[in-house]
């Protein structure tokens, strides 16, 4: 019994003692919107749920590079990991179970495969904290709204070139987006 308190005890130590500064919306919106969003190349590593009819939950591993993006799910649907691939003109997806499929219509294509609508081209320029540029935007107090869908900024956290976003909303209709950013890499 002592053993397992004592491990509590430490294990409630470690995670109060977080070496990564987060800051809430207000203030991290300011500090993000000082640096501009125009970023060729980047990672991040956390946690996506994407609730619908039903929820889709995953670990992420997305690596952009100008206009080239890789993203690794694991955990989603249960199948263990997923890999896309996208570029400007073409999605590639494998499922992680033998078989990949490509299409050009890209968000139309994860819409078929999910069963509903994510906004993937989108997503490029919404998870470094901007928005789409030449699409109608309209700002609200956490985030915007774009293309239909209403993006908000609920945490950011310190990286190595400023504030960028940990914890954003991503909602149209009855389709709701998480994503929980745990690390950010950028060059």
């Amino acid at each position: 019994m002592y053993g397992r308190v004592l491990c509590l005890m430490l294990l409630c130590s470690l995670l109060g003692c977080s070496t990564v500064e987060t800051y809430d919306a207000k203030l991290g919106r300011e500090l993000s919107e000082l640096q501009g969003r125009d970023l060729p190349k980047w990672t991040l590593q956390g946690r996506l749920l994407i609730k619908s009819d039903d929820a889709l939950t995953a670990n992420i591993y997305w690596q952009h590079e100008n206009k080239d993006d890789v993203l690794k799910l694991s955990g989603a649907l249960g199948m263990g990991a997923v890999l896309i691939e996208l570029n400007e003109h073409e999605i590639m997806l494998d499922t992680g179970q033998g078989e990949v499929l490509f299409s050009q219509d890209i968000d139309a294509f994860i819409a078929r495969q999910i069963g509903f609508v994510v906004p993937l081209t989108a997503l490029r320029r919404w998870v470094v904290g901007a928005y789409l540029q030449d699409v109608p935007v309209l700002q609200l107090e956490q985030g915007f709204q774009q293309l239909g869908w209403q993006v908000t900024y609920n945490e950011y956290m310190e990286t190595s070139i400023g504030v960028m976003p940990r914890k954003i909303n991503i909602s149209k209709d009855n389709i709701k987006l998480k994503l929980i950013i745990d690390q950010w890499g950028i060059e």
